[in-house]
C-alpha cells in the first residue's frame, strides 16, 4: 500500500465516518465498526469508506486503482463500502467510478446529499431519508456510492431473494402492451431448437419458463425439465407448461454451477437451452463445467444472453451510475463461443435480436404513454430486424442488445 503522501490528490482527505451514520443506519450497518480508506487497521473489517477534496477533483484512474487495492486489501467478502464525492457531481463521473472499480466491486446504492437531506436511489426508485437534525448526522453535500463486492453481490442468496421477488413480474404481463413482444423472443430463442419429435428437453435455468416451453410446444415434446435458484420461479415455470399443455413437466431448484439434473441415474439432454443466465454467474467458467454434464453427445444447446458491446448497452454503462451487476457481467456471444468449442460444441447457427436503443425507450413509452399503439411496428422491426441478422449477419451485433447461438455436441 503506498504511504499517505503518495496518495492521489483526491483521495489525500479523511472523513469522519460518524459524518454517514444515516447511511450505516438506513442499511442496517454499525457505524462503530466504520474505518476509513487510510487506516483499515490490521483486521479486514466489514465497512470502509472514502473522502474526496472539495469539488474540482475529479476521477482519475490512479485513484481508482488505489481505490480497488485498498478495498481489496481490507474489506471482507460481506463488507460495505462507502465512496464520497464531495460537491457537486455529474452522472458520468459516478459512472466512472462504478465503471473502474468492476469487477471487483459493484455500486447498489446512490446517496445524494444536499442541506443535511438525503435522497437513497437504487434500480427499484429513489426516496428520502429521514434524518435527525442533530450534528452527528450533518454531513458535507456530495453523492456517495454504496458497493458490495461483487462475489457478495451476485452470491447465491442475494440472487435468490432477488429472483424470488421478481418472480411473478419477470412472468411478462398478458394482455399488456409488451406482452407480444415478451413471448417472441422467447419463441425466437426457442426455435434455434434442434429435436426430434420424443427428444427430451432442459431449460437450464428457467425463469418463467417461456423458452423451453416453445421449443417443446414447437417440437411436440411432452418430456420438459427445468431449473431455477427461485423456488417462486420453478412454480411460475410449472403451472405456465401445464397450461401450454406440457403433461409431464419437471422442475428443481439449483444453479447452473451444480445443476439438479441430470441426478444419479439419469440421463443427459437432447436439447439444453439456457437464455439470459450465465450473465448472473461471478464465474462463467465454473458455469459452463455445470452446463457440460447436461448435453447428451450429439446433442444440441441453445444458449442466449444480453449484448454487452451494443450501442445501447455501451451508452448506459457510460451515462448510469446504477445498473443490474448482470449488465457489467455479461459475455459476448464470442466470448461464449470460445469457452464452448473446446469441449467439443460446434456451432450451427445464431443471431442477434431486441435492437437496441432507441427501442426499449420506445417500447415503455408505447406501454406506460401509447397504450399499445405502435406495438406491432415495434414488434415487426424486430422480427425483420432478427431474421435478416440470422440469414445475413446484417445489421452488425452492435444493433442488439441480446443474442442466440445454437451447437451440436460432438
Amino acid at each position: 500500500m503506498d504511504s499517505l503522501s503518495n496518495l492521489p490528490l483526491a483521495l489525500r482527505e479523511f472523513i469522519d465516518p460518524a459524518e454517514l451514520s444515516a447511511l450505516y443506519e438506513d442499511l442496517g450497518l454499525d457505524a462503530k465498526a466504520a474505518r476509513t480508506l487510510h487506516d483499515p487497521g490490521t483486521e479486514r473489517t466489514t465497512q470502509t469508506l472514502v473522502g474526496l477534496v472539495a469539488p474540482g477533483q475529479m476521477f482519475t484512474k490512479a485513484a481508482a486503482d488505489y481505490v480497488v487495492q485498498a478495498v481489496d486489501q481490507g474489506m471482507t467478502e460481506a463488507g460495505a463500502f462507502f465512496l464520497f464525492l464531495e460537491g457537486r457531481r455529474q452522472e458520468q463521473e459516478l459512472a466512472n467510478w462504478r465503471n473502474s472499480l468492476w469487477p471487483l466491486l459493484h455500486a447498489n446504492v446512490v446517496y445524494t446529499v444536499t442541506n443535511n437531506e438525503i435522497l437513497r436511489r437504487t434500480l427499484g426508485g429513489s426516496t428520502k431519508l429521514e434524518t435527525a437534525k442533530r450534528k452527528s448526522h450533518k454531513v458535507r453535500s456530495g453523492s456517495v456510492l454504496m458497493f458490495r463486492r461483487r462475489v457478495h453481490a451476485m452470491g447465491p442468496d442475494a440472487t435468490v431473494e432477488k429472483f424470488d421477488q421478481n418472480a411473478s413480474s419477470w412472468n411478462g404481463n398478458p394482455g399488456g402492451a409488451g406482452y407480444p413482444h415478451f413471448r417472441w423472443m422467447r419463441r425466437f430463442v426457442g426455435c434455434f431448437t434442434k429435436l426430434s419429435k420424443n427428444g427430451r428437453i432442459l431449460d437450464f435455468g428457467c425463469g418463467a419458463g417461456w423458452c423451453g416451453i416453445e421449443a417443446a410446444k414447437t417440437f411436440g415434446c411432452t418430456e420438459l425439465a427445468f431449473f431455477d435458484p427461485s423456488p417462486e420461479m420453478v412454480k411460475i415455470a410449472e403451472r405456465n407448461a401445464r397450461e401450454q399443455g406440457i403433461t409431464n413437466p419437471v422442475g428443481r431448484t439449483g444453479f447452473g454451477e451444480a445443476p439438479p439434473f441430470p441426478a444419479a441415474g439419469e440421463e443427459p439432454y437432447d436439447s439444453v437451452i439456457s437464455s439470459g443466465v450465465i450473465s448472473f454467474s461471478p464465474d462463467p467458467n465454473v458455469w459452463i463445467d455445470g452446463l457440460l454434464p447436461t448435453v447428451k453427445s450429439g446433442g444440441n444447446l441453445v444458449i442466449g444472453d444480453i449484448q454487452r458491446t451494443s450501442r445501447g448497452m455501451q451508452r448506459r454503462r457510460r451515462e448510469k451510475p446504477l445498473l443490474p451487476a448482470r449488465e457489467l457481467n455479461a459475455q459476448t456471444a464470442a466470448e461464449v463461443r470460445a469457452l464452448l468449442e473446446p469441449h467439443g460444441f460446434e456451432c450451427t447457427g445464431g443471431a442477434g435480436y431486441q435492437l437496441t436503443r432507441p427501442f426499449p425507450e420506445a417500447m415503455h413509452v408505447n406501454e406506460t404513454k401509447l397504450k399499445g399503439l405502435l406495438t406491432r411496428p415495434l414488434l415487426w422491426s424486430n422480427q425483420i430486424a432478427a431474421a435478416t441478422n440470422r440469414r445475413l449477419n446484417l445489421p452488425g451485433d452492435d444493433q442488439f442488445d441480446s443474442w442466440v447461438m445454437s451447437f451440436r455436441r460432438k
